[in-house]
């Protein structure tokens, strides 16, 4: 039979605290000190735990029985000979190594220490086949800390994040430890709260020791004067929520000169949200594309709008709601702020300003999302209730006169880098255009003019709530493109199955075989006449498609398009790749199917393609 003897090592940080010895050397010896085996065998282990020095590891060297490895969660066996079945044993561990420590040299030689002294007690297993012992031992807080800082200059934070009535604890908040120190504080580490509170932050003495010298002299200062200098840090912690900073502590609140395991427990009674000290200020379009308001040249920048078009760096001009996007505060001066939007339209992107400034109401707005609520709850589950705060004509939020006051409650975070306002801008542009009676394949300017973007530049204004002499501008655009013009009646589906579309733009179809002939049930032999028309300023690809048995084949032969506004015409030249004669095509049904891109976005997204099709068989 063999004789297993298995345990567990870990070392205390805090009570609640603790990690596993992994990856390092257990020993097993028979007992140095015979004579006192049995008085050692009972002592309590904080009593046998020591440091082995180098004359003692020599002095046992000839007792050493096995050696064995701990695992990533601290275990290890040791199998040993029935002839040990009836000694005890010195058990040492080997310390090389601790968690969670960035990598640094190692120590000149691994510490040994001797935990105890056992005499096991073996019992058989299940299957009656081996004997096994187990031992399993934790290194109380005041040894393991010492060894992880003196020896590996290891120092830690093990903490807990509840609320402070209920106790609850609170997951997903961002803890950032820092050192007060004279000159520049010192960021120790962050982590995030688990679901039980708990986070743990570990450093070294070198993120505390950083002085406008380092890394030729490194110190730890205190905070203040007289300038004095000691080993520990002096910790504070600030605190961030779904990215959001809420209130926290200051060099004030400071612990001096703590040890290498700090053991905290932090609470929030409720949530404030600090100012963030950002100006309020206007800075770009749309939550997606991050266009930034400034002017430049075009295509200098792939998040600017460009100063020569108005567009967006890939040519979109924008339609419906945009969002303007930048940052808010809660107070201009020190008093609580609000703000505005105003428009006025330019001659082009580039020209003058077409007559004045003009507040954007309520009604002109959409729904946007301009901060957030933040509320501790008590329930376990759902420790912080989140509320967005909205406002537009629908959610309120606007006085008759266009202004937004900021809400002033603690627990309210304004948006950073998010949404201010969302601008509907077919209130400023917004037309229709009567399309009844356009045949496909000629131009729209045989029923009416061909519709231009607009341009128009929107600025953001902010003042002290009430106050008409604080007002200031706080970001202004560039002036931009858009377009809302809707085509009605646009015929679609050609001869076939005949009705009509109310688009952004003009794309519409006709087979010239199908023209009064059979309400589209006329038999194709050998040609083919697509008579098309798309239109819209900011047109982007147009294709023309037929689909069906060795296809798809594209309709080739179509006019050229690109910065135009509108194409329109005849094609008849299928390709796949190379020209495919009609005649060719196998009898059966077949789609043409015409797609025109719209360079239009309202910051999230582009337009959808706009289309028209229609089927026809093969005779």
């Amino acid at each position: 039979m063999k004789y297993y003897l298995r345990g567990k090592l870990c070392g205390h940080l805090c009570e609640e605290c603790f990690e596993p010895l992994a990856n390092n050397e257990v020993r097993l010896y028979l007992p140095w000190q015979k004579e006192n085996v049995i008085s050692h065998v009972v002592a309590d282990t904080k009593d046998t735990f020591r440091l082995v020095t180098k004359e003692e590891a020599a002095a046992r060297k000839d007792l050493l029985i096995a050696t064995a490895k701990t695992d990533e969660k601290g275990n290890y066996t040791f199998e040993l000979d029935e002839k040990y079945s009836k000694t005890a044993f010195d058990i040492d561990f080997v310390c090389g190594t601790v968690p969670r420590i960035p990598p640094k040299p190692p120590i000149k030689e691994p510490l040994q220490i001797h935990l105890t002294t056992v005499f096991p007690e073996w019992r058989i297993d299940k299957q009656r086949e081996n004997y096994f012992f187990q031992w399993e031992y934790c290194i109380p807080t005041k040894w393991w800390c010492l060894i992880r800082g003196k020896y590996f200059d290891a120092w830690v934070i093990c903490g807990r994040m509840v609320d402070c009535r209920t106790k609850t604890p609170i997951p997903d908040v961002t803890i950032t430890a820092w050192d007060a120190d004279f000159i520049t504080d010192d960021n120790l580490g962050s982590a995030v709260t688990d679901s039980n509170g708990h986070f743990r932050i570990d450093y070294t003495s070198v993120d505390f020791k950083k002085t406008f010298l380092s890394p030729f002299i490194n110190v730890e200062t205190d905070k203040g004067l007289p300038l004095t200098f000691h080993s520990g840090p002096d910790v504070y912690f600030k605190y961030e929520y779904n990215g959001v900073a809420i209130q926290g502590e200051t060099a004030a609140n400071r612990r001096k000169n703590v040890g290498y395991c700090l053991c905290v427990e932090l609470c929030l009674k409720d949530i404030k949200i600090p100012d963030p000290g950002i100006p309020a200020s206007f800075t770009k379009i749309g939550n997606n594309g991050n266009h930034f308001i400034n002017a430049v040249v075009a295509g200098a920048d792939p998040n600017v709008i460009s100063l020569l078009t108005g567009k967006t760096p890939s040519g979109q001009a924008f339609f419906s709601c945009i969002k303007l996007r930048g940052n808010l505060s809660k107070t201009l001066n020190g008093v609580a702020m609000e703000y505005s939007f105003e428009t006025i339209e330019t001659v082009g992107p580039g020209g003058a300003e077409i007559g004045a400034w003009k507040k954007v109401l309520a009604p002109q707005m959409c729904e946007a999302e301009i901060g957030s609520f933040f509320t501790l709850t008590g329930d376990v589950m759902n420790p912080v209730s989140i509320v967005p705060y909205k406002v537009g004509n629908v959610s309120g939020g606007v006085d008759a006169a266009g202004w937004i006051a900021v809400p002033q409650a603690a627990n309210f975070a304004p948006n950073i880098n998010g949404e201010l306002l969302s601008l509907n801008t077919a209130s400023l542009n917004g037309a229709t255009v009567n399309m009844a009676g356009l045949v496909q394949g000629q131009s729209t300017t045989t029923i009416a003019p061909l519709r231009q973007n607009r341009y128009f530049k929107i600025r953001m204004v902010k003042r002290e709530v009430g106050n008409a002499a604080s007002e200031v501008f706080a970001g202004v655009s560039v002036p931009v493109a858009m377009f809302n013009t809707v085509y009605q009646n646009v015929p679609q589906f050609g001869s076939w199955m005949p009705q009509v579309s109310n688009e952004m733009g003009v794309a519409c179809i006709d087979l010239q075989e199908l023209i009064g002939g059979g309400a589209g049930c006329t038999p194709i032999t050998n040609a083919i006449h697509v008579n098309y028309t798309a239109a819209n300023p900011n047109m982007g690809a147009v294709s023309l498609t037929l689909y069906g048995p060795g296809g798809p084949y594209s309709i080739e032969n179509i006019a050229p398009v690109g910065s135009v506004a509108e194409t329109f015409g005849t094609a008849t030249e299928l390709h796949n790749p190379a020209l495919v004669p009609v005649d060719t095509l196998r009898r059966c049904a077949y789609t043409v199917w015409l797609s025109v891109e719209l360079k239009l976005t309202d910051g999230e997204n582009q337009h959808d393609n706009i289309e028209d099709w229609l089927s026809f068989c093969k005779g």
